[in-house]
């Protein structure tokens, strides 16, 4: 098939292929030297701005196999640009100033990330910062041949972790109940609770790393690009993309299932052979057949290849006599937004600092309650807390109640006091949290949470809160958004979190402990008014 030179109607030349699809002559990508250097000033105070964000991203990618597949994003992101390079050369750079308010608004985010020490949110301005950036430095058609890449950055931000565990639960239980119904059908007898598989020899627990969400996010990453660059049309795409989801849980439960049924024939010695240590990559590979498979079956009954004619006549439309080059006010408005987020950063890092209006081990006297000087095997902890109390205390029924109350005198830069439903000790669970709200006086109550934890056949009912001052709070939302206000308003980001725990016995009801520990947090909470500053 031979090409043919010709003349363009505009006096470019375009090189006509076989396919009848034109293409512009490319434009060398020469910017004069001021213009390159007013580039690389404002990728100089992006990366002072989100420097800190990156060593952070990368730690979580190498300490949680969850996110592991993070390292390969940045790559396949890289890819992805530098295979439409030839199409960037071709298009006009074209700032706009508009793209300044979506600037604004990104690191606006990045600053409330910073001030209340949620790292999501910094990552997420970064990402919306890179877009915002491009368009406005380079052009609304610059942002669109790049919208893209810049997306499929941000999969590799770390799904909240809040999101993470209720996801988590939701696929252990649904793992477990499919699971007992299969095993039935292959004739195995087993009893199900919870999360818990009762077989004849053993008792099996879908704990979380058997839930399969490991392999839901890497499945999904990897099914954008592989969608994407399948010629079938977008809604195909998107209907692939969504398969990710069922195929990585159906392969999941095919392990569990697998795994229930050697260890009915075999015993324990299951999990101490390889099958048990390589089923988690095996179970990943299946669902990736599984998803290349389908695109294969996709491509081959709907084939289709506008997306590569449409980014043909992308560049056939580019005209780089139109190119203007970095604009000053464009490059001083970044530069401007950029300096002044730094600034204000600096301005947050400075706030106050909160103290305590007495030591926390003054909380000894609770009512009727009496101090016991051992603390209870697997107890509470807080790493990110400055200033922390564990005790337990014992009532009239001799019912020990466990307290742990930890106190940070600010949570910026990601240092923030850990949430009680997300954070265990080792081996422990959560079954179910539901809000809780108990009068202490004629004025006031304490808006916490009711959480059943579980660890094998022990069972533990807690109640936690977040405590800024006298004021608590139990959903992560409201006690951000305070947070967020106080910050802002009263350069401070201190506060506490309360935690009572008690074990239930063998066929209490979980009326009883409620009971106990609403009539020891009613007694607790003026104490703490008086620790705690107002």
């Amino acid at each position: 098939m031979e090409d043919r030179p010709r003349n363009s109607d505009n006096g470019r030349q375009t090189t006509e292929h076989g396919l009848g699809i034109s293409v512009v002559g490319r434009r060398p990508l020469g910017l004069p030297a001021l213009q390159w250097l007013q580039g690389i000033s404002i990728g100089l105070l992006f990366i002072i701005f989100y420097g800190a964000v990156i060593p952070q991203l990368v730690s979580e990618w190498y300490e949680h196999s969850t996110f592991s597949y993070g390292f390969l994003v940045p790559v396949i992101t890289g890819y992805l640009v530098w295979q439409r390079w030839p199409e960037l050369r071709a298009i006009p750079v074209a700032g706009t100033l508009w793209a300044g308010i979506p600037l604004l608004m990104a690191v606006f985010l990045g600053l409330v990330g910073q001030g209340i020490g949620d790292t999501f949110s910094m990552r997420v301005s970064m990402i919306l910062a890179l877009a915002s950036t491009l368009w406005l430095l380079l052009g609304r058609e610059f942002l669109k041949a790049l919208l893209f890449p810049v997306f499929y950055l941000g999969l590799m931000i770390p799904v909240p972790y809040v999101l993470i565990k209720d996801l988590t639960y939701y696929l252990r239980y649904s793992d477990a109940t499919h699971a007992a119904t299969a095993l039935q059908l292959l004739g195995i007898p087993v009893y199900r609770e919870s999360y818990f598989l009762h077989i004849p020899n053993m008792s099996l627990e879908v704990a979380d790393v058997c839930s399969g969400v490991s392999s839901v996010f890497a499945l999904f990453a990897l099914g954008v690009i592989y969608a994407y660059f399948l010629p079938i049309r977008f809604h195909l795409k998107i209907l692939l993309v969504a398969c990710t989801f069922p195929f990585a849980i159906t392969a999941n439960l095919f392990r569990i299932i697998i795994t229930a049924v050697l260890a009915y024939n075999f015993g324990s010695v299951v999990f101490q052979s390889l099958f048990h240590g390589f089923s988690g990559m095996a179970t990943f590979l299946l669902a990736l057949v599984m998803l290349i498979l389908t695109g294969e079956v996709l491509r081959k009954r709907y084939f289709h290849p506008f997306h590569m004619e449409a980014r043909q006549r992308v560049s056939a439309g580019a005209d780089p006599s139109r190119d203007k080059g970095l604009k000053w006010g464009s490059f001083a408005a970044a530069a401007l937004i950029f300096a002044s987020a730094f600034y204000a950063a600096g301005q947050l890092d400075a706030g106050q600092v909160g103290r305590l209006r007495s030591d926390l081990s003054g909380l000894t006297n609770i009512g009727s309650y009496t101090a016991r000087g051992s603390q209870l095997q697997d107890g509470y902890e807080d790493a990110s807390a400055e200033s922390s109390l564990s005790q337990v205390f014992v009532g009239q029924d001799d019912s020990p109640i466990e307290l742990f109350v930890g106190y940070r005198g600010e949570q910026r830069t990601g240092n923030r006091l850990r949430s009680p439903q997300l954070y265990f000790p080792e081996h422990w669970n959560s079954v179910w949290v539901r809000p809780a709200e108990i009068g202490v006086n004629s004025e006031g109550a304490i808006h916490g949470n009711w959480m059943l934890a579980r660890k094998g056949q022990a069972r533990e009912l807690v109640l936690y809160w977040y405590q800024i001052g006298s004021r608590t709070y139990g959903g992560e939302l409201e006690h951000r958004i305070e947070q967020i206000r106080r910050l802002f308003f009263e350069r401070l980001s201190d506060g506490a979190i309360v935690r009572i725990s008690t074990s239930l016995r063998n066929d209490e009801p979980i009326e009883a402990a409620q009971k106990r520990l609403q009539e020891f947090g009613i007694r607790l909470y003026p104490e703490l008014l008086r620790v705690l500053p107002l």
